[in-house]
């Protein structure tokens, strides 16, 4: 829309002018749509200015905050690096495993063990000292950022209803297809919302992609500034935020993970892998959901053949199933 490009004050300046223009000789060349709208803002004008103002049916939200992310600075004496990480808990693991790789500075001095501990913040804390300068040119800082987002309102409908078959028909028959091209991927724009698939060469994966941020407030645009959206893969619903009766439910395992604690969570993984329904890396030993070949572990990344994985879980489950027959 070419609403979006202007601030909230730009749009309502436009709108007053051409409410003091919707009579002169210049509104009379313009189309009857044109015309009849603008001789609609000059009668709000002149209502408001008699203190009878209509109701508001749309309204201009300001822009939605971004999401929170966790900035990780590790400094030593040769190097000062700063990542993001989606979690504490993903960036207190990283730490942990720098921590660790350089256990040499710190173990066997003083209370210090010569081999770092298991649960991570212990062994942070051990390696840094209580006042953070235990070694010496060395350092960390973990602190949480927003990511920003443009700055752009949205206008809104504050009396939002959802297109009736006939109107939902026209906006599908409407709808634009954009061919590939050096600037990007192909998509199809319907409402104003726009569906991007193609063939990720980088990832290996067929990527859809979906983007709101244009979509038609007159017609797709709840007053909440969301787009009421369901995903559908094959006959699966992945994503829907309009009703919770097609909404797919978390898995138990996905429900545990997120109501344990941190010894809790150690336990449940381990017994997910040996079950198979989740996988350690080889490498560093971090646990990934089953369907995944790639360690989910911010800085890994290894990639696993689910042949691997298979294996792995095959391994594990055999270990069990001799651990619950007992000596024989």
């Amino acid at each position: 829309m070419l609403a979006e490009r202007f601030r909230p004050s730009d749009i309502e300046s436009l709108v007053r002018i051409a409410g003091a223009l919707a009579h002169s000789p210049a509104a009379a060349e313009l189309p009857p749509p044109y015309r009849e709208l603008a001789q609609r803002v000059h009668a709000e004008i002149v209502a408001e200015a008699g203190g009878r103002r209509s109701p508001a049916v749309s309204a201009i939200l300001g822009p939605r905050p971004g999401e929170q992310v966790w900035m990780l600075r590790i400094w030593t004496r040769h190097e000062d690096s700063t990542a993001p990480y989606a979690t504490k808990g993903a960036a207190l693991a990283e730490l942990a495993t720098h921590v660790r790789s350089n256990w040499a500075n710190v173990g066997g001095q003083g209370d210090v063990p010569d081999e770092p501990p298991a649960d991570d913040v212990e062994a942070i804390d051990l390696y840094y000292g209580a006042d953070g300068n235990a070694v010496p040119d060395q350092g960390f800082e973990l602190y949480s950022e927003e990511m920003g987002r443009p700055q752009r309102s949205r206008i809104v409908p504050l009396n939002f209803a959802f297109p009736d078959a006939v109107t939902a028909d026209g906006l599908n028959r409407g709808a634009v297809f954009y061919a590939a091209d050096d600037d990007g991927p192909s998509c199809i724009e319907v409402a104003g919302v726009l569906v991007f698939g193609y063939v990720d060469a980088e990832d290996g994966v067929v990527r859809v992609s979906v983007h709101l941020d244009s979509a038609d407030p007159e017609h797709v645009v709840r007053p909440d500034g969301s787009v009421p959206l369901r995903v559908v893969v094959e006959d699966t619903v992945v994503l829907d935020d309009h009703s919770r009766h097609h909404a797919p439910h978390p898995t138990v395992l996905e429900q545990l993970l997120e109501a344990a604690d941190l010894e809790q969570r150690a336990v449940i993984t381990s017994v997910a892998v040996s079950a198979g329904l989740m996988w350690s890396c080889p490498d560093c030993r971090w646990p990934s959901p089953r369907a995944t070949e790639e360690c989910e572990r911010p800085g890994c990344g290894l990639k696993v053949k689910a042949a691997a994985i298979g294996a792995q879980a095959a391994a594990l489950s055999a270990v069990q199933a001799l651990a619950l027959e007992g000596p024989r």
